[in-house]
């Protein structure tokens, strides 16, 4: 049995993952803060999990219900994509309340660093196949004013995910990581940064223009895509994919 845990999963490219990912010999743990009723209709090997990742408390208590769900004889693989994320504040850092950044941060960057904990330690007795894939963005390296939270956290996950991979180095049963840039993306995140107050947020006019033109991939073909670089031999330690077609 292959496992994943998808951050995520109530829309975008964490429903169009788990939806590729439903097959027999996969057992998926969905995370995300609402359900998705429709997902878990199909049925398959899928446990679904309730949480804002906002809710850093609650995250060990759900990865401890997700390692006991976890047959250790059977397991081939296990994998964690940390998928969820936020953009707002879209405005420029003085305008951003506490609670915003806060809330951003805590989803898009310490999220993914307590769940990426709670993987390794409690897998690290098995000797199988263990990835993890974050989800990063350009916006880390391509800075626009007013996503200053968004880039941050985006930017941590990255070095985060560098300095995981030299740890994980010496291990005697090590975790392979790495961060891609999926790319622009036809999502609700995008629906968030073209909506968004013009006045405050001027660049929402550029990815406006983005989707006019037709340069949106699509959750579908963007997952499928992750799933391949996800489970191919080739899985490089540490690095950050700044393009997944290449």
């Amino acid at each position: 049995m292959h496992y994943f845990i998808i951050t995520g999963a109530s829309r975008g490219i964490g429903e169009a993952l788990a939806v590729q990912l439903i097959a027999p010999d996969n057992h998926l743990f969905c995370i995300s803060r609402n359900k998705n009723e429709q997902l878990i209709s199909q049925g398959g090997n899928l446990d679904y999990y309730e949480l804002d990742l906002n809710d850093l408390a609650e995250l060990e208590r759900v990865m401890a219900q997700i390692s006991h769900r976890i047959d250790e004889e059977k397991a081939l693989s296990v994998s964690l994509i940390n998928n969820a994320a936020i953009v707002v504040p879209l405005s420029n850092i003085e305008r951003s309340s506490w609670e915003q950044v806060n809330q951003n941060i805590s989803v898009n960057l310490i999220a993914p660093m307590i769940l990426t904990a709670e993987f390794i330690r409690r897998t690290s007795h098995l000797r199988i196949e263990k990835r993890i894939m974050n989800i990063s963005s350009g916006s880390a390296k391509h800075l626009v004013p007013g996503m200053s939270c968004y880039s941050t956290a985006k930017s941590g996950l990255e070095t985060f995910t560098r300095c995981i991979a030299i740890e994980q180095d010496k291990q005697p049963n090590p975790v392979k990581i790495m961060s891609v840039w999926p790319g622009m993306i036809e999502t609700t995140l995008q629906d968030e940064v073209i909506n968004a107050d013009k006045e405050i947020f001027a660049a929402s006019e550029f990815f406006k223009m983005a989707r006019e033109h037709g340069m949106l991939a699509t959750p579908e073909a963007t997952a499928a895509r992750l799933l391949e670089i996800l489970r191919g031999d080739n899985f490089p330690q540490g690095i950050v994919i700044e393009n997944i077609y290449e």
